[in-house]
């Protein structure tokens, strides 16, 4: 359902279009947006759009105010404007608008907010993607938590979206880790063998070695290919860091292998058909593909001249593979240290034919620690760090998924965990809950004084014109605009934003009540009205809890 804002937009655009149409002039669309005016008795929004016209007709704003105002298309949106000095047009939403998107949302239910903008358009959304190395720590929940996020609004907006996780189970850091496993094995035999300097010290690796020793005894003793030992850590690891997404209630569609690519000659083949494109060129023993072609700084190698691949040649093909799977729109979330990857990747993708706009990066910024009043810095490869695990032992998957939401991914941010263990309204998920608790909890005090939450008429609701109520509704009517909005950022942060901004306007209803008589919602004194503002709070909480479940947080239901 389109927003009541947005159709009231349209009105007044249709208008001023028919005003200026004569003169000749043109207005930019971005030139008639509507406002929300800081004074509530001055309507529920304002456009300041006869201001701007005054200098190019050489008229007076309240003429030309006047002069579109008369221009409006009949509608039952919105009453009368009202002209205010020097030529605001002040708007109030209609009853009947109110009424009509109460209704919509209790007619919609879990689907209020949700559109078909996306057409069907196939997504594929890669996020986490670490290596098989070790458990997962909070630097690697913040990119999980976005992309879960960005999955399921790229969802609820039409798309065919599928999750992604790409692992490296080749390459130097597998070698570390199995010879890592290797040391760490020996010494569970008896044998003092360190561990070598950059491999990994965590007492996972001293776990797995305990393992592989019940499993084999001794006779990998004199196993000298570390290769052995990394395929024996790898499922080990890789169940452990899905153990722990499924803890965040984070699941992938799929789990991609790097090795598959190299088996299956995908790798080899990109190649060829780059080199039969004269894409790739070999200079100095080595081959190069032309990057500089495609916007790049510089020509990238992706075969050294000891013919090891480069990082980026097998990421060549991977990104080849995922198009093959008939997906229009790549999405990778990865690490603000990849900043410098993305041109040579886009210009990969472009030489092998496709968009550069099919494929989109958004860039996750690390993460600072405060627990108990001091940082911790964390090094995976050193075993210090705090594990994913921990965290949700500690808070809770719902409060780490939304104070992680708080902040757009490409801005720096302090996970403050003595905020997260907060359980009171300044804790930024509980300030939301206690709306949606609070939401039930008076459903369920009219029950018990007699009053039906689930019955009211549309006179019922043409009663609800206070200042406080039109706020809710405004904040209501915008969730579509904002599911929208994230995802053309690629940005989960705006629904933590509206979500604070729709509990703000009814925390500040709900004590309005208590101070104001004629606010209170349970009343014996008008049923019509109490049904009306029951209706309300019913549509507020479903558009609460439409809101926290595209964050994966499940909605409180008791204070």
């Amino acid at each position: 359902m389109n927003s009541i804002e947005s159709q009231v937009t349209s009105l007044i655009r249709q208008a001023i279009g028919r005003f200026i149409k004569p003169t000749g002039a043109i207005l930019p669309e971005e030139e008639c947006l509507l406002e929300q005016p800081r004074n509530p008795d001055h309507g529920d929004w304002a456009c300041n759009v006869a201001m701007k016209l005054a200098k190019p007709l050489k008229a007076s704003p309240m003429g030309i105010a006047e002069g579109i105002v008369d221009l409006i298309p009949d509608n039952n949106l919105i009453d009368p404007p009202v002209i205010a000095p020097p030529g605001f047009i002040n708007i109030r939403m209609s009853g009947q608008a109110v009424s009509r998107l109460i209704s919509g949302i209790l007619g919609a239910g879990p689907s209020y907010g949700t559109s078909h903008e996306g057409g069907g358009k196939k997504v594929l959304i890669e996020f986490v993607s670490a290596n098989p190395t070790g458990p997962l720590h909070i630097g690697h929940c913040r990119g999980a938590v976005i992309g879960d996020v960005l999955a399921r609004l790229f969802g609820a907006t039409g798309h065919e979206v599928s999750r992604e996780y790409y692992y490296n189970d080749a390459g130097v850091q597998m070698e570390k880790l199995g010879l890592s496993l290797r040391a760490r094995y020996l010494n569970a035999l008896g044998e003092d063998v360190p561990v070598p300097e950059d491999g990994y010290q965590g007492d996972y690796i001293r776990e797995i070695a305990r393992k592989v020793k019940d499993a084999h005894g001794a006779s990998l003793r004199d196993e000298h290919d570390p290769g052995v030992f990394t395929n024996l850590a790898t499922g080990p690891i890789l169940g452990m860091i899905e153990e722990d997404l499924r803890s965040l209630k984070i699941h992938f569609d799929t789990w991609f292998s790097e090795t598959s690519l190299h088996r299956s000659g995908q790798v080899d083949d990109v190649i060829e058909r780059l080199k039969g494109k004269e894409h790739i060129y070999e200079k100095e023993g080595a081959w190069w593909l032309r990057t500089v072609d495609y916007g790049d700084e510089k020509d990238r190698v992706i075969i050294k001249s000891n013919g090891n691949y480069t990082y980026l040649t097998p990421d060549i093909a991977y990104h080849e593979f995922k198009f093959s799977r008939g997906f229009d729109r790549l999405i990778n979330v990865m690490g603000a240290d990849h900043h410098g990857y993305i041109p040579r990747l886009r210009a990969a993708i472009q030489a092998l034919g496709y968009q550069s706009g099919q494929l989109e990066c958004p860039l996750v910024q690390m993460v600072s620690i405060q627990r108990d009043g001091r940082k911790d810095k964390m090094t995976t490869r050193g075993g210090i760090y705090i594990t994913l695990k921990e965290v949700i032992e500690d808070i809770g998957p719902d409060v780490t998924r939304f104070l992680f939401l708080t902040r757009s991914p490409d801005s720096q941010m302090t996970f403050d965990f003595d905020v997260a263990r907060d359980t009171s309204m300044d804790n930024p998920l509980y300030y939301v809950q206690y709306a949606h608790a609070r939401c039930s909890s008076i459903r369920s005090k009219a029950r018990e004084s007699g009053l039906d939450p689930d019955s009211f008429s549309e006179t019922d609701l043409l009663g609800l014109d206070r200042p406080e109520e039109k706020a809710i509704v405004r904040q209501m009517d915008r969730l579509p605009h904002v599911i929208i909005q994230a995802v053309h950022e690629i940005d989960p942060m705006p629904m933590t934003v509206y979500l604070r901004d729709l509990a703000t306007s009814f925390h500040s209803y709900y004590s309005s009540g208590s101070k104001d008589p004629d606010l209170r919602i349970i009343r014996d004194d008008d049923r019509n009205l109490a049904a009306g503002r029951l209706a309300l709070i019913t549509s507020l909480r479903q558009t609460l809890a439409n809101g926290l479940k595209l964050l994966g947080i499940d909605p409180l239901h008791r204070l």
